[in-house]
């Protein structure tokens, strides 16, 4: 009898014990959610190189808790789609290339995959009218397949520490030159993952 309640003790701190493990990790991924906001389509290029920075520094300051780079994607991301929603695409002609960087990578990095597809139409327009690279827009037609988990075509992807599924990869290195990318085999040296797959031409 001793033994059944000592094991029913032990049973019971450990569900406890998992409870408030479980209850810590909802509050940190709990997502803070995008406010869209009213903003002043003359201030572009200011408030783009401030998310750009932000956008950079939660990526390169290893000191930062995942909590807080949740936090900031969130308000990165509030601050691109009421620019989107209030001023529409801005271009070239408004901004410099790194300030337009800036929207597609936040929308790339975004927590909530929604936005990266309702805004994807607009990304395409900004290629077709050269305000978008080509190789940035692949990097973003990529993560539109795999978030619908399609195979990507570019390999610009990983997931889980491997390339992540790739259409006709035989003929990656042809696809990712015409769009100014490196070969697939420099790309994925920097995450320390191998490609062998021989290479062809069409």
């Amino acid at each position: 009898m001793e033994n059944m309640k000592g094991n029913l003790v032990n049973i019971g701190l450990i569900l406890l014990v998992g409870l408030l493990f479980l209850t810590a990790c909802f509050k940190i991924a709990r997502a803070p959610g995008v406010e869209v906001r009213t903003v002043n389509c003359d201030e572009l290029p200011t408030l783009l190189d401030s998310v750009h920075k932000q956008d950079q520094i939660v990526r390169t300051d290893h000191s930062i808790s995942f909590r807080e780079t949740v936090n900031k994607d969130y308000e990165n991301l509030s601050t691109v789609v009421s620019i989107l929603e209030s001023c529409g695409m801005p271009g070239l002609d408004q901004l410099t290339q790194t300030q337009f960087n800036a929207i597609w990578m936040v929308l790339h990095h975004s927590p909530e995959s929604q936005y990266m597809k309702k805004y994807f139409p607009l990304l395409k327009e900004a290629k077709e009218k050269g305000d978008m690279r080509p190789g940035d827009f692949a990097t973003v037609q990529d993560r539109v397949l795999m978030n619908k988990r399609k195979p990507q075509i570019y390999g610009t992807q990983i997931s889980r520490g491997r390339l992540y599924k790739l259409k006709d990869p035989e003929y990656v290195n042809q696809r990712r030159e015409e769009v100014g990318l490196s070969p697939i085999e420099d790309y994925l040296r920097f995450f320390d993952i191998d490609f062998e797959v021989e290479q062809k031409v069409k």
